[in-house]
């Protein structure tokens, strides 16, 4: 059994009430079906994942077909629950980083966000990396984001490597356990890269998630390509000899577990066969990339942005920079180039003016874009509904910014707008 770190012995039975809370969760979250992933690519899929769910048949003029009723996505920026906040959910329950926004959160068909750290008790810190920016949260934490109302959660980001393939690992499976979709990371490339679908009413969502190349970003294997090159070098070379000593369960050499990266041309890849053989009404796709503190785009993002929206996607959801980025109107759909911080402990001003995104969505067509300001608040580093004054600041920017890349946000009683028609 492999012990518990020091600091961490005080709460034995974390672990325990995580299973057992788990377990008593209903089947489904309320209005809709648990988040499901979708078959890796290049594998057989059973028949229930690649019919869209059809409604019952309507006589002309009466109940619109599935994909064409009304649904909201919102889309939430980056979550960060050790550190601070980590520390805050311990003093005053796993609730309290969200009470703020559970509202607005829950209040949507599906929201989605990035978590931006592993949530387990095993593994090592990544190497050289500095420890006040090595993630690694309490199990207990990950119960904050189900009771928010949050349906699916990128895991494609430079934290989710911090403690190596066992901790990213134990990740996966407390969020499978919570009914927590989770997309942009897996035990391989082929899971890492996999969509989780979500359905509401009838109408299906796809996710897909992907990180840039960055410093502690592990790339996940194909395992395919792994069983490949030992055959060949069997073939060649004679069966290798066995390893003097078992290798570091924590070195990211050791697995195949990791992130998809973003690689335009699988992303382009990804989108178009989920589109053709998941047949869903509305497909997403999020992407860490950027600069920090930056808050206008890189050549790379308007690249990969414009091209998964060339490729299909409804929207992208650009994180990493920590502050809010522009909003292009590109085509028929939306990039969001960054989202900024959601839950976040980090020294600049700029980092706890934030927002929230809400799509509007029928037909299986995008109708309109919502930003919603929102404000975290130092101390607590929880976020709450910004005030009229940070509002109309962080409504302000985000219309500059966006004007650069041809866009215009409307501003309407503390919110912006962008319509389609």
């Amino acid at each position: 059994m492999i012990p518990r770190p020091a600091s961490w012995r005080s709460r034995p039975a974390t672990v325990l009430v995580v299973l057992f809370m788990a377990a008593c969760l209903p089947e489904a979250p309320s209005g809709g079906q648990t988040p499901t992933a979708a078959p890796a690519a290049g594998t057989a899929a059973p028949s229930e994942d690649l019919t869209p769910v059809a409604g019952p048949t309507a006589a002309e003029g009466q109940t619109p077909q599935p994909g064409d009723r009304p649904v909201s996505v919102l889309a939430c920026g980056d979550i960060l629950l050790s550190r601070t906040p980590g520390k805050r959910a311990e003093q005053y329950g796993y609730r309290y980083l969200f009470e703020g926004m559970r509202e607005l959160v829950s209040s949507a068909d599906v929201a989605f966000a990035n978590l931006e750290t592993p949530a387990s008790w095993l593994g090592q810190p990544y190497p050289g990396k500095p420890e006040n920016v090595t993630f690694r949260a309490d199990p207990a934490t990950l119960f904050g984001l189900s009771w928010a109302g949050f349906d699916v959660l990128s895991l494609a980001n430079n934290h989710i490597n911090d403690y190596g393939p066992r901790a990213l690992t134990e990740t996966l499976d407390y969020l499978d356990l919570l009914g927590l979709g989770r997309v942009g990371a897996g035990r391989d490339l082929a899971e890492a890269r996999r969509p989780v679908i979500v359905e509401r009413d009838g109408v299906r969502l796809a996710f897909l998630a992907y990180a840039e190349p960055a410093w502690s970003v592990v790339e996940a294997r194909g395992a395919m390509e792994a069983r490949v090159l030992t055959r060949v070098e069997t073939r060649l070379h004679g069966a290798p000899p066995p390893p003097a000593s078992p290798r570091d369960p924590d070195d990211a050499r050791s697995s195949m577990v990791g992130v998809a990266p973003a690689v335009i041309a699988d992303m382009v890849a990804d989108v178009r066969r989920a589109l053709a053989t998941l047949d869903p009404d509305y497909l997403f796709v999020s992407v860490h990339w950027g600069d920090e503190h930056q808050n206008l785009p890189r050549a790379f993002q308007k690249a990969f942005g414009r091209a998964a929206v060339d490729a299909g996607a409804t929207a992208v959801f650009g994180h990493h920079p920590h502050v809010l980025q522009s909003v292009e109107r590109y085509g028929d759909g939306l990039i969001a180039y960054s989202l900024g911080n959601f839950v976040f402990d980090m020294k600049a001003d700029a980092t706890y003016l934030t927002a929230a995104l809400r799509l509007n969505l029928a037909g299986g067509a995008l109708r309109s874009a919502e930003i919603i300001p929102v404000r975290i608040v130092r101390g607590s580093y929880a976020p709450e509904p910004a005030g009229p004054a940070d509002a109309m600041t962080i409504l302000n920017g985000i219309r500059r910014w966006s004007r650069a890349l041809g866009t215009e946000l409307s501003i309407e009683s503390g919110r912006g707008f962008i319509r389609f028609p």
